[in-house]
């Protein structure tokens, strides 16, 4: 697990760059739902009819797919930065700017006590193995433009670290975030909502 850490913390240059995307384009998306374009609403009404059908599910099932959701998209963002790094950047990008815009939406409907109950508990697990995630991608994305330019870098060595990252510390941590937002942050939501 050392050798794991040590990978991470050499890789916070990558790691603090896309967690300034994130937040930049969090605040992007906070500022375009206060434009009041009707945007967020109608995102909110896509995302009712695209993920209506997890309602039939069982608490497991849920689970699952909110695990699976999380961890192929991390594993993509890793693999898929090996193009030079665009793709952490588009994914964090976008899913700070959809944040954003939902995080206002609600709200104004429901409070900003139950957007921070609902997002907190699995949140504080979730958000930071996806930012580790899209920063080893980012990494894995400029070593491959240093080795274009001709620079010696060992391509697989910092594929297999950053795998070897996903399996033992990622994946593992999502699984718990996925069970803590299947099983605690309703719990915790319900009781705000009094």
């Amino acid at each position: 697990m050392e050798k794991e850490l040590k990978y991470i913390r050499t890789s916070w240059k990558y790691i603090l760059i896309v967690t300034g995307i994130f937040i930049i384009s969090l605040v992007a998306g906070l500022l375009v739902s206060l434009k009041d374009l009707g945007l967020p609403e109608n995102y909110l009404e896509v995302l009712k009819n695209s993920f209506g059908w997890i309602k039939i599910l069982s608490p497991i099932q849920i689970m699952l797919v909110i695990f699976l959701n999380n961890a192929v998209k991390s594993l993509f963002s890793i693999v898929l930065g090996a193009g030079l790094g665009i793709i952490p950047i588009i994914f964090i990008g976008g899913n700070g700017i959809i944040l954003g815009l939902i995080a206002n939406e609600v709200s104004k409907q429901q409070g900003i006590i139950f957007v921070l109950a609902a997002l907190l508990p699995h949140g504080i697990i979730e958000v930071p193995m996806v930012l580790i995630s899209a920063g080893l991608g980012l990494r894995l994305g400029y070593s491959m433009y240093s080795s274009m330019k001709g620079e010696k870098r060992d391509m697989k060595y910092e594929l297999i670290e950053s795998l070897r990252i996903f399996m033992r510390i990622i994946m593992p941590l999502l699984f718990v975030a996925a069970i803590i937002e299947t099983f605690v942050t309703p719990l915790i939501v319900l009781w705000v909502s009094g």
